[in-house]
């Protein structure tokens, strides 16, 4: 994925929908916004460094070729789906998509126990990986 160098504070979709749930049947949440962010900021040279370490071997950004990025897209989903990720990417890329001031404490406030770190996403999956 074409993350960049001032990367993103991804989320784990699972605390997606587990805010989602909390704020549509609990209570005191009217009118309120949470943003969904992750711990870490997850860089494209940083990803390829947590999966070198866990997986043992030299994994490297592919960097951010934005036609290369869309074309394989393109691969996998409609044209239009393709583009809008390309654009969702680009924004990425030119601004990062970084959690503000407060916003991890918030999500930690909402979901009663801190949101999962990518590092500890990618180790689960490693090792699922192996068991295979």
């Amino acid at each position: 994925m074409p993350l960049g160098t001032t990367g993103i504070s991804a989320v784990d979709v699972g605390y997606i929908a587990e805010a989602a749930a909390i704020a549509l049947t609990g209570d005191g949440h009217l009118g309120k916004t949470y943003n969904l962010v992750g711990p870490d900021i997850l860089s494209g040279d940083r990803v390829a460094s947590i999966w070198s370490k866990l997986l043992g071997k030299r994994i490297r950004y592919g960097g951010h070729d934005m036609d290369a990025f869309e074309e394989e897209m393109r691969k996998k989903s409609p044209s239009w789906s393709a583009f809008d990720s390309r654009m969702m990417f680009q924004g990425y890329l030119e601004r990062g998509f970084t959690a503000g001031k407060g916003d991890v404490e918030a999500l930690t406030k909402l979901l009663g126990h801190p949101p999962r770190r990518y590092e500890d996403f990618a180790k689960e999956a490693a090792s699922a990986w192996v068991a295979v």
